[in-house]
């Protein structure tokens, strides 16, 4: 069988800066992979290139065998792709339920009743029922994070892509964001993660990658890729911390 994410020498350079160089990662059907690494090593750039809102300059990418680089970014959410962005994109003058309802219609192309069912089905796994009527603009940070994340859960994904969606959170809206992630993840869904809040990665996944120079330096357990002397000398020889 397949995996259901292929990167095969996966290129993308950006004038002189390669932020993809011969890049290879394979993800099997319900796994949760951590990506890390320094602000600026093309970590949101790989994620526009699975998705497709980048294409690469050379290299492939793969959905359960099949190449994906012709493919525009909804037809591959469509097959199951899903995404988040670290700026939360809502619709500020539609309120939370609408915005959650027009990812499902739109992204997993269901119609009305399936749509709204899915739509509420997103909303009760974010905690975000109670706000469905209130206007997506007026929400404060953490709820604007569950948006995003109830938006990509709305397009029923198989693979899902997280672009920092603990950031700029407190320690308990952590630990509420951990527990949406890893029960999506038991059921089944594949999560890939970017985060700089390393402990949230720590207790959510079993593999964690560290992107740097355009090509992954390290790749394994959390804690072992956390402690190698790659992933220290990038950050400068500091200590990772890891507490949850």
């Amino acid at each position: 069988m397949a995996p259901l994410l292929q990167l095969s020498g996966l290129q993308k350079r950006f004038g002189e800066v390669r932020i993809a160089d011969g890049l290879d990662l394979e993800l099997e059907q319900g796994a949760a992979v951590g990506i890390v690494g320094p602000n600026g090593a093309g970590k949101t750039s790989l994620f526009g290139l699975i998705s497709g809102d980048l294409r690469p300059d050379g290299g492939d990418v793969r959905l359960d065998g099949r190449a994906v680089n012709r493919l525009d970014a909804a037809s591959r959410c469509r097959l199951g792709l899903g995404r988040t962005y670290q700026v939360p994109r809502p619709f500020e003058g539609l309120t939370v339920f609408e915005n959650v309802l027009l990812a499902a219609q739109q992204g997993a192309g269901t119609r009305g009743r399936e749509s709204h069912a899915v739509a509420l089905s997103s909303l009760d796994r974010t905690r975000l029922s109670p706000d469905a009527n209130r206007p997506a603009g007026s929400l404060g940070l953490l709820a604007r994070k569950r948006l995003e994340l109830a938006r990509a859960l709305a397009t029923r994904p198989r693979l899902l892509l997280l672009d920092e969606v603990a950031g700029g959170l407190t320690d308990p809206e952590v630990r509420e964001l951990v527990e949406i992630v890893r029960a999506a993840n038991a059921e089944g869904m594949t999560v890939l993660w970017i985060e700089h809040v390393v402990r949230a990665l720590v207790a959510t996944v079993s593999r964690l990658v560290c992107l740097a120079g355009g090509t992954f330096v390290a790749d394994g357990p959390p804690q072992e890729v956390l402690e190698s002397d790659a992933v220290r000398a990038i950050y400068l020889g500091s200590t990772v911390a890891v507490a949850t």
